[in-house]
């Protein structure tokens, strides 16, 4: 499983939504700009990210930029813990 949107930031964060309405806030590396998040339940190469922080079981959605009038959203439910990339700011999120 894999699914992917793109985020920009200029405070090098990815922003993960509650169900309830909070963002919830995880350095991507420190990188500005846009970058992407991929969602997978495959573990990424420790040598190129480093763990950020967890969401501990519950729902999430994951927001990208608009495309027009859509916003691509993955919805996310579990356990998941968060990865940054120091070099190009993407980010991995690996249900466990």
């Amino acid at each position: 499983m894999m699914q992917q949107v793109y985020q920009v930031t200029t405070t090098g964060q990815v922003v993960i939504s509650q169900v309830d309405g909070n963002d919830l806030k995880f350095s991507n590396g420190g990188v500005d700009g846009e970058f992407q998040v991929f969602v997978t339940d495959i573990d990424p190469v420790p040598e190129l990210f480093d763990q950020v922080g967890e969401l501990p079981t519950g729902q999430y959605v994951v927001k990208g930029i608009p495309i027009g009038k859509d916003v691509p959203e993955i919805e996310l439910d579990g356990h998941y813990l968060v990865y940054g990339n120091q070099e190009d700011g993407n980010v991995m999120i690996v249900k466990r």
